[in-house]
């Protein structure tokens, strides 16, 4: 038979799984090694029946066939059962979620078994057996379906601990679609209190003692009870609702027993870590451990265990979160005398809610809200300054003041943003987004630079973002950047691609790029010390690749651009580039952005796509937050490409081949929103031909993709290649001439060095312009490069070297047709060539090119000749006559020459050379 092991202290999660997992495994039978909790207890005695449980004495280990572990996967939690599974060979399967438990992997636990892990982080074990039950079309039973989402309710807080995901969501709604009793779910959930259980509550209200910890209310509770009292983890929790605390400890000696119960509103509690040591277990924000006194060892002393809990509880404590951690920076400022017009206008251009005021001194004098400036406009006062409209007595904030206090200025004065000032200069602004976005995307931590195997046991659990995947000179630099932007008060990220991909490489989705070939992109956002003149200060992006720079001598700094971006080359290809971050504004559609300094929301903001918006923190408190305002982790997930702006396509038309580019190397689709607004940036007409360098970059990495023929299909369907050429139509013979162009340039290019690699892509484009109107124009237009825009430009002379071309040509008359072409224009040739064609051009790329004169310069003046420009003419004879096989030795070439050359006369002034060959 097979065996369903329960970890001791059984709860609901482990009844539910174990329930979950006989109906998995027919036959399977479910042992409880230990005790129960007093409401699995409760349930078991109205249940038991109706499950499949043998006693843990009534276990024949040697009938087992195979060993079923739920809801834990360490043997300590086994009790006496975990000897069992120490026999060699045995098969051991294991459905968990404690994915942080411990640092050891479930095989470790076991060397010398076959063990077959499920180890998941999801909010409860059973979400795990539900999602196989439903995949599998088992059906369930009332009682099954009861346990199951018991299981699932407690374990996630009825969807509400921070560990709960959407798959536990999911696998409820199933089962309540299944139908489950939700009279029988509210009783085990314990809807009420006993007599007793209100004293206890009344008696926890006064004795609880609460200190504040760095902005959080952390509880302890000492009891003393002569006797064990079951369903004390439900009064914590009742406890905690009606204190409002963030942690609330409980230590409760119960006769010869000492019971430790954890609950927790924030993760940063890491109860389940700080209860192993005790040896216990649970979650994040739900854990319980208990010690029982024997005759080796008495109980510990309440007062003290309480007194470890807590220091240790206080040590995981986040850094509070300050004003200098959530303000945007630097701030857009307007003058006293700026009119409401101008001051709307500006709100519009940026996509502010209010300006803030500052004098000739940058002095702060005043802030106008969006509300302010409607009113006035509503009245007809656009032309009137905005001096007499704003707010003159402003509540501000210093760098440091804490969150806490910003949220009851805001609430109790109905502020929606606070200047922060620092020696009286205005360095930043904190508005309601920015505290809304702080509470609503809560920062998860990791350590970043570490391999996954040396993590820190007390770090939390989140984003496996430690850069173990990147080469040590990509982490190196890293590290080095958050140092320096450490010790210059300074926020860096790293943003864009390389986050996406770092995400999708650690969900399995995605193989990452080459390491060495990845290119780092970080933005630095920081406070600026404002100006008088109103003019923006030196970047932080800048100053910091200077510094970086200074570090890394070898490598080469480049700087771009009115904000300086700094770029860091090193001699082995691998590249980084720093900027501060910027906001931008597009004037008119397809017009270059007008940029501005922004702050790390703005410049996100400012991106293309959700997937590309996404942010990882590197340094300070915050160290591995990832910013996603805009749903990027969703959408990579759900693998839709999603723009950020309804006017995205509108204000650049190189998106929409960004769009393709990502949908086809990504395996992608566009959101049906995304594709109706690419749809109407195209028919709107605004976009054709708009050539350009990013057009062309765009086209340079599609074209050098394996997968430019499914994006080009793509882009036909969207009617997108009118941004090339309104003429251009995508068909068979256009796709058959580009793949031939890349084909050939493949082949020939170990023969012909100018066929490099980073010319295929361009080859390739120039075959898709060919035989448009207007080709070299549009070339011009997209930036090619001169030699490129030439070959369009000899079309006409393609066409008449391909009427030439016939199968009965001698080969010296096909050399001395495309000769007079480079190779790449020979190869551009071919793409366009019929099929009689292309094998002449095939030979002589092949071998004819390659065809030497039997003779050579030296062997014309050893036979007398002296050397001048008749020298070429016999060459070329001599080769012509060689490739169509009339001579095959030097022999015979000499005795050919003699015969059709004459020497010249002795007479030296008359030098010529008389050609016979006519």
């Amino acid at each position: 038979m097979d065996l369903i092991l329960c970890h001791q202290s059984a709860d609901f999660d482990t009844l539910g799984a174990a329930v979950g997992a006989a109906r998995l495994f027919p036959g399977a039978r479910i042992v409880l090694t230990g005790g129960s909790l007093p409401g699995v207890q409760e349930f078991l005695s109205l249940h038991r029946d109706e499950f499949p449980l043998i006693e843990l004495r009534s276990v024949d280990p040697q009938q087992v066939q195979k060993w079923i572990l739920v809801d834990c996967h360490d043997p300590d939690r086994l009790g006496k059962a975990a000897t069992w599974l120490n026999t060699p060979g045995i098969t051991l399967e294991i459905f968990d979620h404690h994915v942080a438990d411990s640092q050891t992997p479930a095989h470790e636990f076991w060397p010398d078994q076959t063990v077959l892990s499920h180890i998941e982080a999801v909010g409860a074990t059973c979400t795990l057996l539900v999602e196989r039950i439903r995949a599998s079309g088992i059906p369930l039973s009332p009682f099954e379906r009861l346990a199951l989402a018991l299981g699932i309710h407690m374990d996630t807080g009825s969807l509400t601990f921070p560990e709960t995901t959407a798959r536990d969501a999911e696998a409820l709604t199933w089962l309540l679609g299944q139908g489950v009793n939700l009279i029988l779910l509210r009783r085990f959930l314990g809807d009420g209190l006993t007599p007793e259980m209100r004293e206890l509550l009344s008696q926890g209200l006064t004795q609880m003692q609460v200190r504040q910890v760095g902005g959080y209310r952390l509880g302890e509770w000492l009891l003393d009870l002569p006797e064990f009292v079951p369903g004390l983890a439900g009064l914590v929790m009742r406890l905690m609702d009606l204190t409002d605390v963030d942690v609330l400890i409980l230590v409760a000696r119960q006769g010869e027993r000492l019971s430790l119960i954890g609950r927790a509103r924030q993760d940063f509690a890491q109860l389940g870590q700080l209860m192993s040591r005790y040896g216990g277990g649970g979650h994040d924000c739900a854990a319980a451990a208990t010690l029982k006194a024997s005759s080796e060892q008495p109980l510990p002393n309440p007062e003290e265990v309480a007194q470890a809990l807590m220091s240790a509880l206080e040590e995981r404590i986040p850094a509070p979160v300050t004003a200098q951690d959530l303000m945007s920076a630097p701030v857009r400022t307007i003058r006293p005398e700026t009119t409401i017009d101008e001051a709307q206008r500006v709100l519009l251009r940026y996509g502010h809610s209010g300006l803030v005021v500052v004098n000739a001194e940058a002095q702060l004098v005043g802030v106008i809200s969006r509300r302010d400036i409607d009113i006035a406009l509503h009245h007809g006062f656009g032309h009137a300054p905005v001096k007499g409209y704003m707010t003159r007595e402003v509540k501000t904030l210093s760098p440091d003041t804490p969150l806490a206090q910003i949220q009851q200025l805001m609430v109790n004065w109905d502020i929606g943003r606070l200047p922060v000032l620092q020696d009286g200069q205005l360095v930043g602004i904190v508005t309601r987004t920015d505290v809304l976005r702080h509470l609503h995307e809560l920062p998860a931590y990791a350590p970043l630079f570490a391999p996954l195997t040396r993590r820190d046991p007390q770090a939390h659990p989140s984003l496996d973002l430690t850069f173990a995947a990147l080469s040590e000179q990509h982490r190196h630099l890293l590290q080095r950047a958050a140092e320096m932007a450490d010790a210059r008060g300074l926020k860096v990220y790293l943003v864009g691609g390389a986050v996406r991909d770092l995400l999708l490489y650690q969900w399995g989705r995605q193989p990452l790029p080459d390491l060495e070939r990845l290119d780092l992109d970080l933005v630095v956002d920081g406070p600026y010390p404002l100006r008088g003149d109103g003019a923006d200060p030196t970047g932080w992006g800048l100053i910091l690749g200077q510094a970086l720079q200074q570090h890394f001598p070898e490598a080469r700094l480049e700087i771009h651009g009115k904000f300086q971006t700094a770029a860091l080359i090193w001699p082995g290809g691998v590249c980084v580039d720093i900027a501060s971050a910027r906001t931008e504004f597009y004037p008119y559609p397809a017009s270059p952005p007008e940029v501005a300094m922004g702050s790390i929301q703005q410049d996100l903001y400012r991106r293309d796509f959700s997937i590309n918006a996404l942010a990882l923190r590197l340094n300070g408190p915050q160290r591995g937050q990832l910013l996603d305002f805009f749903g990027g982790q969703a959408d990579l997930r759900q693998g839709l490409i999603r723009v950020l702006h309804p006017n995205s396509f509108v204000e650049d038309p190189t998106r929409i081949y960004r769009a393709v580019r990502f949908a086809v190397r990504l395996g992608f689709r566009l959101d049906s929103s995304t594709e109706e607004r690419l749809r109407a940036a195209v028919a709107s007409g605004l976009h054709d031909a708009v050539g350009g360098d990013r057009l062309k970059q765009e086209l340079a990495y599609i074209l050098g993709s394996r997968d430019w023929p499914t994006a080009f299909q793509q882009l036909s369907e969207w009617g997108a290649l009118r941004c090339i050429h309104p003429d251009l139509e995508w068909d068979p013979s256009l796709r058959q001439r580009l793949q031939r162009v890349g084909y050939w340039a493949t082949h020939f290019r170990h023969r012909y060095p100018e066929l490099g690699s980073h010319e295929i892509w361009q080859l390739r484009l120039e075959a898709l312009l060919l035989t448009l109107p207007q080709a070299p124009q549009v070339a011009s237009q997209l930036h090619l490069t001169q030699a490129g825009i030439e070959r369009l430009s000899t079309y006409p002379y393609y066409q008449k070297v391909l009427a030439q071309l016939h199968p009965e040509l001698p080969p010296s008359h096909v050399v001395e047709l495309l000769q007079r072409l480079r190779i790449p224009a020979v190869i551009l040739l071919a793409a366009i060539a019929p099929k009689p064609a292309r094998r002449l051009i095939w030979r002589y790329l092949q071998e004819w090119h390659w065809v030497k004169p039997l003779l050579n310069g030296h062997d014309l003046r050893r036979l007398g000749y002296p050397p001048g420009p008749s020298f070429q003419e016999i060459l070329d004879q001599l080769r012509y006559r060689t490739l169509d096989g009339q001579l095959t030795t030097p022999a015979e070439a000499e005795t050919w020459l003699k015969e059709h050359f004459s020497l010249p006369q002795r007479d030296p002034q008359s030098p010529q050379l008389k050609n016979q060959s006519k």
